[in-house]
């Protein structure tokens, strides 16, 4: 038999309900979700419902309340690590477009007119002879 993580007294099985239905309370895994997908939820239909393990313990009431082991979970931790490893290239590539439109935004327009400038002076690639 499980002991109490507070009081190391011994933990008894049993289960909780809701008071005006009588149904068991389930868990579902992820954010609280809309209207819809709670009503979904509630029937079972296409979202993971797990049952909820209950414990009190004899001597000082605390109660534990735990989903079914069996269940897996909706996000493992390859998968996480998997979307991090994307985000940080999108982020990366992110961060280098960003570099280059502050300088473009930040440049005065005199320098980057004078650049314009400069090129024009240069001669013409097709007048000019290859040199052999």
């Amino acid at each position: 038999m499980p002991t109490c993580p507070k009081c190391r007294g011994q933990m008894t099985p049993g289960y909780t309900y809701v008071s005006d239905t009588g149904a068991r309370v389930k868990w579902v895994d992820g954010e609280v979700p809309s209207l819809w997908k709670a009503l979904a939820a509630s029937l079972g239909i296409g979202i993971r419902v797990s049952e909820l393990v209950s414990r009190r313990c004899s001597e000082c009431g605390f109660v534990e309340l735990f989903a079914d082991p069996r269940a897996a979970p909706v996000k493992t931790l390859a998968s996480i690590d998997e979307e991090t490893t994307q985000l940080r290239s999108l982020i990366g590539t992110m961060q280098d477009r960003l570099a280059a439109l502050e300088t473009i935004a930040t440049d005065p327009a005199e320098r980057v007119s004078a650049e314009i400038e400069a090129l024009r002076k240069l001669p013409d690639p097709s007048s000019v002879p290859p040199e052999y």
